[in-house]
């Protein structure tokens, strides 16, 4: 099965072509703010690698976030605007499940001997994205929005019972101190990964395998946090007296 796969959660935009959770072609950018303007030339370039046009596709996959706002709706509603004019099968997969599935599927927690993945990513102010899935990517801990500062509480319970290896979008010194606190010096060393079409295509692939998919005009993306920008009719007014 020939697969669109998209991922705008982050600065980093990517687009896979898929034929099972075979990569065919891909392409990325690096643009926290153009995700609108690049998205579709990466689509084409993708296509064009693979040496296919979007006739030839029969399914899109979709990073769901949470991430950025602006780039979790530019990809949302370009993947379903694909799948509804091309009549293609959809799955939305998220942002912290597509690094997981890469941790579990290049090896990273095979060689740190962990059987849980604790999926990271910088939601900035001081706060992250967090959840945590084992190797059949089912989740152990429901996606969060937390502070920095708590994540090593919410994680321990979890550490304390499981192998567990952190891998995302932060810094190695930043998740190392999180491992250390966790785990003390015998934590292993945490992977610095962003979610990636390839891989949200992979999760999406298998899931399509199963009979799975989702209804691409019901799909929502999954945000975890409220917005910082409010709509000028949804804000509270001042009384006037």
């Amino acid at each position: 099965m020939k697969l669109l796969s998209i991922s705008t959660s982050t600065p980093r935009g990517s687009v896979a072509i898929l034929d099972g959770d075979r990569e065919l072609a891909s392409a990325s950018y690096s643009d926290q703010h153009g995700h609108a303007e690049r998205l579709f030339a990466a689509i084409d370039e993708a296509l064009l690698a693979a040496n296919l046009d979007r006739s030839s596709l029969q399914a899109v996959a979709c990073d769901l976030g949470p991430g950025s706002f602006t780039g979790v709706r530019v990809g949302l509603a370009s993947a379903k605007g694909i799948a509804l004019a091309l009549g293609l099968r959809t799955v939305g997969v998220t942002s912290l499940e597509a690094v997981a599935a890469a941790a579990f599927g290049d090896g990273r927690a095979e060689r740190a001997d962990a059987d849980v993945v604790a999926a990271v990513l910088d939601a900035k102010k001081g706060e992250l994205f967090l959840g945590a899935f084992d190797v059949s990517l089912k989740s152990l801990l429901e996606p969060l929005h937390i502070l920095r500062a708590g994540a090593a509480d919410v994680l321990r319970p979890l550490a304390l019972q499981r192998k567990l290896i952190l891998s995302g979008e932060l810094t190695e010194d930043l998740t190392g101190e999180l491992m250390r606190q966790l785990l003390g010096d015998l934590a292993p060393e945490p992977s610095v990964h962003l979610p990636d079409a390839v891989w949200v295509g992979r999760v999406a692939a298998a899931r399509l395998a199963q009979g799975g998919g989702d209804d691409a005009a019901a799909l929502e993306a999954l945000y975890v946090r409220a917005p910082d920008a409010v709509r000028a009719h949804d804000a509270k007014l001042p009384l006037l007296g």
